[in-house]
C-alpha cells in the first residue's frame, strides 16, 4: 500500500513538470566599439584644471633648490637629476677647499707656535724682563738659588745668560735684550767659538723652549759644556 502511495506522488510531480512551460529571451542588442579621437584625448587631458595633472609651482622649490638647479643647468647644460646629484659634490668639495684655505690663513696670521711653549708662556723669565743691566747681576747666586730649588731649567738659563754677559764684555756680541739666539750666532759666525755657541744654544733651547726634562744628572753634563765654553771665550 505504501508502495502504491508513493508511485502516485511520483506521478502528480511529473505531470506538474510538464505542465509548466520554460521560455528562454535572448539579447538581440547590436554592441558598437567607439575609439575615442586622438586630438580630443589630448585636448581632455591637456586641461591643467583637472586634478591628475601634475603642476610644478616655482614657488614650492626652495632658493638652496633653485640655485643647485641653476649651477646644474650652467655646468652640464641641464637640470636632471644625475646633473643635479654631480653639481652638489662639486659645490662640497669648492667648499671644503676654500675652507683649507682661509685655515691655513688665519694659522699664518696666528702665532699658534706658542701653544706649544706652554712652560715657558707659564714662567715669564724672558731677557727682555731683566731691567737691570746684566754685567751686575750675580750669576753664580742666580743659579745656587735656581739648583736648590730643583729648577734645573731656570740654572740652565742663567747659564746661557751669563756666557752672553762675557761674550759682550769680551766684545765679541753686542748684548741687547731683544735679540735672538740667531743675532747673537750672526755675530759669532765668522769666529772659532762658533760651533760651541751653537751647542750651547741648542742646550739653552731645549731646556726652555723644548721642554727637555732636565734631570740632576743630565744638568751637571750641561753645566760642564756651558763651564768649558766660559773657559774658551776666556783665554
Amino acid at each position: 500500500m505504501r508502495a502504491i502511495f508513493k508511485v502516485i506522488l511520483c506521478l502528480m510531480y511529473a505531470n506538474s513538470i510538464i505542465g509548466d512551460t520554460i521560455t528562454l529571451k535572448f539579447d538581440s542588442t547590436i554592441i558598437k566599439q567607439i575609439t575615442p579621437s586622438s586630438t580630443k584625448e589630448k585636448d581632455v587631458f591637456s586641461q591643467v584644471d583637472l586634478d591628475f595633472v601634475k603642476k610644478t609651482d616655482v614657488s614650492d622649490i626652495s632658493l638652496w633648490q633653485r640655485f643647485i638647479n641653476w649651477l646644474a643647468s650652467l655646468i652640464f647644460g641641464n637640470d636632471n637629476y644625475e646633473s643635479v646629484g654631480n653639481s652638489t659634490r662639486v659645490l662640497f668639495w669648492i667648499v671644503v677647499v676654500i675652507g683649507l684655505i682661509v685655515i691655513i690663513w688665519a694659522l699664518t696670521k696666528v702665532n699658534f707656535t706658542r701653544y706649544f711653549k706652554s712652560s715657558a708662556k707659564k714662567n715669564t723669565f724672558n731677557f727682555t724682563d731683566i731691567e737691570e743691566d746684566i754685567s751686575g747681576i750675580n750669576f753664580a747666586e742666580k743659579i745656587n738659588l735656581a739648583i736648590k730649588e730643583n729648577n734645573f731649567r731656570l740654572a740652565i738659563r742663567w747659564h746661557y745668560l751669563k756666557q752672553l754677559n762675557t761674550l759682550n764684555e769680551t766684545n765679541k756680541i753686542t748684548w741687547l735684550p731683544y735679540k735672538t739666539n740667531i743675532d747673537y750666532s750672526n755675530e759669532l759666525i765668522k769666529t772659532t767659538i762658533y760651533p760651541q755657541f751653537k751647542d750651547i744654544s741648542r742646550i739653552y733651547d731645549y731646556a726652555w723652549y723644548g721642554e727637555y726634562k732636565i734631570t740632576p744628572t743630565t744638568y751637571v753634563q750641561f753645566e760642564k759644556q756651558f763651564a768649558e765654553f766660559e773657559k774658551l771665550i776666556n783665554v
